[in-house]
């Protein structure tokens, strides 16, 4: 069996009981980072071994994990924060798993905390539909993924680290002024677009800050203290 569970994002609280009792029961539990899933597993007094299991990881480390699935052992795959497969690279182990196993092997979804989801419910913005698009490429693609964001007709969803935050705003702000005059219609929808964003930031850690509104005013508010500057952040364009 190989459980996918759903870890917190910041407050240790955030988990079932069914995850605490699976990450208990099973044989190895497969971690991003040993050391930080170390600290939920200390809290809990859980004692299971774990073993390192990362974006970089080589295909020989899958190749030891489907060892250990063959042998008929249980694991557990986690992520530092949130539910594995959503912008990391446990949705690579799964589809290499059924490739090797197909049917024969079973897994299993232990649901728990999302930023995206987290965000979205506090964010004010109709939910019914939106887009997911996960971090911004650094470099290459980058101009085309944010037009993407303000052309959308739901609500675009995105991560962005403490590095790029302001730089992805300005970004944003950039684009939606440098669009083509000729075109009024396309120009009010990216400019109601902008007129409606959220960023969440640190949520369900003690700094947890939801900023709402005109982006021009968000930009003000992150870049007028530098503590408002770090953590791990959600951006929501409505």
């Amino acid at each position: 069996m190989l459980y996918i569970v759903g870890t917190p994002i910041g407050n240790l609280e955030d988990i079932s009981m069914r995850a605490l009792r699976i990450l208990g029961e099973v044989d190895f539990i497969l971690c991003e980072d040993t050391r930080t899933t170390g600290v939920l597993l200390d809290h809990y007094n859980i004692k299971t071994p774990r073993i390192s299991y990362h974006q970089h990881s080589d295909d020989i480390k899958v190749d030891q994990i489907i060892k250990l699935l063959e042998q008929g052992k249980n694991l557990a795959l986690v992520t530092d924060a949130g539910t594995p497969g959503i912008s990391d690279p446990g949705g690579v182990l799964v589809s290499k798993v059924l490739e090797h196993f197909g049917e024969d092997m079973k897994i299993e979804s232990v649901p728990g905390p999302s930023a995206v989801t987290a965000a979205l419910s506090i964010s004010g913005i109709p939910t019914d539909k939106f887009i997911f698009m996960g971090f911004p490429p650094h470099k290459k693609g980058r101009q085309t993924f944010i037009r993407r964001i303000l052309d959308s007709e739901y609500p675009v969803v995105i991560y962005e680290s403490k590095h790029r935050i302001v730089k992805f705003l300005n970004e944003l702000k950039t684009m939606k002024e440098s669009t083509s005059l000729s075109d009024e219609e396309e120009v009010a929808k990216k400019r109601k677009n902008l007129e409606s964003v959220v960023v969440a930031r640190e949520i369900s850690k003690m700094h947890e800050t939801v900023y709402r509104g005109d982006i021009d005013n968000i930009i003000s508010q992150i870049t007028a203290t530098p503590d408002d500057q770090r953590g791990e952040f959600v951006v929501i364009v409505g």
